[in-house]
C-alpha cells in the first residue's frame, strides 16, 4: 500500500489502512504486552499520531512493515516504563536485537507467518483468525462458527501446533502468534 495518499489527507485510504492492520497488530501488541486493552489504545493511538503526522512521515520501507516495527518500539517502551523490566529483560535484548534486522527481513517473515496461516485448512484458519485477529474467546467462536467449544478448542490447538512446526525458526521471535496458548478461551 502507498502512503503518499494518506500523507496528502485521503481519509479513505487511511481508513482502509486501519481496517487492514488494525486486528493484527493488536495481536501483535499483546504479544508483548499481554493485555488486551493496552495493546487495543498503543494501536489506536498509533494510528492517531500517523494521521496527525502523516505529512512529517517517511516511509523507506513498505507502509506494513513501518506499523510492525512502530508498535514494538511502542511496546518496549510500554515494557520499559513499568515494573516488569527486571522479568522481560531478556525478551527485550532479544527483541532489540532484532530492530538490527533489515526491514526486507522482517516483512518476509511477517509474509512467512500470513502464507503459514493462509495454509491451514478453512474451519481451523476461521478459528485461529478469529481467536488471535478478532480477540474472540472460545465460546464467541463457538457460537458465530456454529460449531462446539471442544471443536474450537482441538482446530486452535491443531493450529498452533502446525504453526509451530512450520515456524519454528521464527518462533523466538513471534510471541504475538502464540498469546494465550492452546487455552485462549
Amino acid at each position: 500500500m502507498d502512503f503518499a495518499p494518506i500523507a496528502a489527507g485521503d481519509r479513505a485510504a487511511f481508513e482502509a489502512l486501519f481496517r487492514l492492520h488494525y486486528r493484527p497488530l493488536c495481536a501483535f501488541a499483546m504479544g508483548y504486552l499481554k493485555d488486551g486493552d493496552k495493546a487495543e489504545d498503543l494501536v489506536q493511538d498509533l494510528f492517531f499520531r500517523l494521521w496527525l503526522d502523516r505529512e512529517k512521515v517517511n516511509i523507506t520501507t513498505s507502509v506494513k512493515a513501518y506499523l510492525y516495527v512502530a508498535v514494538r518500539n511502542r511496546c518496549l517502551n510500554a515494557v520499559k516504563a513499568g515494573s516488569k523490566v527486571r522479568a522481560l529483560n531478556e525478551e527485550v535484548d532479544d527483541h532489540l536485537q532484532e530492530e538490527e534486522r533489515t526491514e526486507d527481513e522482517h516483512t518476509e517473515r511477517i509474509a512467512r507467518v500470513q502464507a503459514a496461516i493462509e495454509a491451514l485448512p478453512e474451519e481451523r484458519r476461521k478459528v485461529f483468525k478469529l481467536s488471535r485477529y478478532e480477540g474472540l474467546k472460545y465460546q464467541e467462536i463457538a457460537e458465530r462458527l456454529g460449531i462446539s467449544v471442544k471443536t474450537v478448542e482441538n482446530q486452535m490447538g491443531s493450529a498452533l501446533k502446525t504453526l509451530r512446526i512450520e515456524l519454528k525458526d521464527l518462533m523466538p521471535l513471534l510471541p504475538w502468534l502464540f498469546w494465550l496458548g492452546e487455552g485462549g478461551g
